[in-house]
């Protein structure tokens, strides 16, 4: 289990400078089906009345200058999904280890990192669970990674699951629903090429050239409900690697039924180990997702960024 680091105080009465008790809020307004603006106005209004100094960016992250992220503040808030969470990470976090740590507020689909962290609150408890996990301060640290330039916190995959991702952000028109996948799935398995890959971990060849699926993460949680990743830990300092041979229908059938049932990993032709650097190639373009996102096509390059985020644990049943 992780290490808790945890702060012995921080000062938010009258004394207190307001780099100390200051919190910045990133809310995706559409998150929640559009709750988000309102949940983030009740948590302002909460920690304004504990005695907290607030910043809230309804913004994109990309849109917020970098100084307005305090070094010395007491947290950052994220209000949204794993997207908004990846966000806010790539443009404040990857390259300044000095920012206060993060606290999740999970809003999105799958809130994977939100699940993760075990970060649950109801529409009774949601400023109590904020406020608890602020005041008790239980931190942890935790892997990030570079994935193609851009922030990877939970897991990039080359093959299927990356076609199903891309052509759900086609055809997304506002929140994304469980339903969402389910025509895409369809139409990926139907159409879905099986492009040869190549695999090197660390430098050393471990896959292909042939057919196959990769995945690349820090986290077991994956949204499909199994874990993918059974052995990930996001404090390890390592990236977990596997990668599957797949050249058909019946192939991607099989492996999805034994990864359903957490028996993926030791079948034969499962390649499954641990590196700090991944690259995945192939001859022919194969689809990539970082983080449920579409992020193109091969090639793909993770590098690991060991301890570079931390993170609030919820302040109740710690």
């Amino acid at each position: 289990m992780y290490v808790v680091k945890q702060k012995l105080s921080t000062s938010t009465g009258p004394d207190a400078t307001v780099g100390e008790s200051l919190v910045t809020i990133f809310a995706n307004p559409i998150a929640g089906r559009g709750r988000g603006t309102a949940l983030a106005a009740r948590i302002v209004e909460r920690l304004k009345n504990e005695g907290f100094a607030t910043r809230l960016f309804l913004d994109r992250p990309t849109d917020v200058a970098k100084e307005h992220v305090a070094p010395q503040g007491a947290a950052t808030i994220v209000i949204g999904g794993d997207g908004t969470l990846r966000a806010v990470i790539e443009r404040f976090y990857l390259d300044d280890a000095t920012l206060p740590p993060l606290l999740v507020v999970p809003m999105g689909t799958a809130n994977l990192m939100g699940r993760h962290l075990g970060m649950k609150w109801t529409k009774a408890t949601l400023e109590r669970v904020v406020m608890t996990s602020l005041r008790k301060r239980h931190v942890v640290d935790m892997d990030c990674a570079v994935a193609n330039g851009r922030a990877l916190i939970v897991m990039a995959g080359v093959g299927f699951d990356a076609q199903v991702v891309q052509a759900v952000g086609r055809n997304r028109r506002g929140p994304i629903w469980y339903a969402s996948y389910v025509w895409p799935t369809l139409g990926a398995f139907a159409t879905y090429a099986f492009p040869e890959i190549e695999v090197s971990v660390d430098g050393q060849h471990v896959f292909g050239p042939a057919p196959g699926l990769a995945f690349i993460g820090n986290i077991r949680e994956y949204g499909t409900g199994f874990p993918v990743l059974p052995d990930a830990k996001p404090d390890d300092q390592l990236l977990d690697v596997c990668v599957l041979p797949c050249a058909g229908k019946a192939d991607l059938i099989k492996w999805a039924t034994l990864a359903a049932v957490g028996k993926h990993v030791g079948a034969p032709g499962c390649v499954y180990i641990k590196a700090k650097s991944v690259r995945v190639t192939s001859s022919r373009s194969a689809p990539v997702q970082i983080d449920g996102e579409d992020a193109g096509t091969t090639p793909l390059e993770v590098r690991l960024l060991p301890h570079a985020v931390r993170f609030f644990l919820p302040g109740e049943g710690v």
